[in-house]
């Protein structure tokens, strides 16, 4: 087997690599079964992120974010590595968007998943804030 690119996983990571990586080269994608044995499948709750002024919930915002994700974390987190993540989410929504997602706006603050079109990958899960 030859390729350029050999992607291990087909969680949300693996298969948005995988797309861009196709663009450069011949990709191979592993994974352990089928592509709905992911966290990413399995992750009914959804992506938390603060998104982009208009579609975002009032008193929803960067800080809060943070300061529930290092709560939960028990002091677990690295804060400059939540902040960094926190900050950029609304830039990885657009970014999985390009890449496919087909988000349901029936709702402006909650985006939820359809497909991951260009692979044939079906998802029912909620991206939310």
């Amino acid at each position: 087997m030859n390729c350029d690119f050999l992607v291990i996983g087909s969680g949300i990571a693996g298969l948005s690599f995988a797309i861009r990586a196709a663009e450069h080269g011949q990709v191979t994608l592993i994974t352990k079964g089928s592509s709905t044995q992911s966290n990413t499948w399995r992750a009914q709750g959804g992506i938390a992120s603060v998104l982009i002024e208009g579609l975002r919930e009032e008193g929803d915002n960067i800080e809060s974010h943070v300061a529930d994700t290092l709560d939960a974390g028990a002091g677990l987190c690295d804060e400059l590595a939540v902040r960094t993540i926190v900050e950029e989410g609304a830039e990885t929504i657009d970014d999985l968007i390009s890449c496919g997602v087909d988000f349901d706006k029936e709702n402006p603050c909650i985006l939820k998943s359809r497909k991951l079109r260009s692979l044939g990958w079906v998802n029912k899960q909620t991206w939310t804030r």
